[in-house]
């Protein structure tokens, strides 16, 4: 495997492991953020473990009606840097 497909995996995983966890904070199932969206519940399932990846269509589907930056779901430790933004 290359070492642009280890990143994009672990990117892939990166990215569904936040949607999950923000999905489960917002206390929506995989079947009301898929309804949201207009996509299956298996998508999010699929996308939330790492065996497919959130498009960008998807990613800012998500944002959208999570009411949340894009950048929350690809940036390691977005809130700890928004937070710090924010205090200066």
């Amino acid at each position: 495997m290359s070492d642009k497909s280890q990143r994009d995996d672990a990117e892939d995983k990166h990215v569904g492991a936040v949607i999950k966890t923000l999905r489960e904070s917002y206390g929506l199932s995989a079947v009301e953020l898929g309804r949201l969206i207009g996509k299956s519940e298996q998508l999010i399932h699929a996308i939330e473990n790492g065996s497919r990846r959130a498009t960008p269509q998807v990613r800012r589907s998500i944002a959208d009606k999570l009411r949340i930056p894009l950048a929350a779901l690809v940036v390691d430790g977005y809130e700890a840097i928004r937070e710090k933004d924010d205090a200066a």
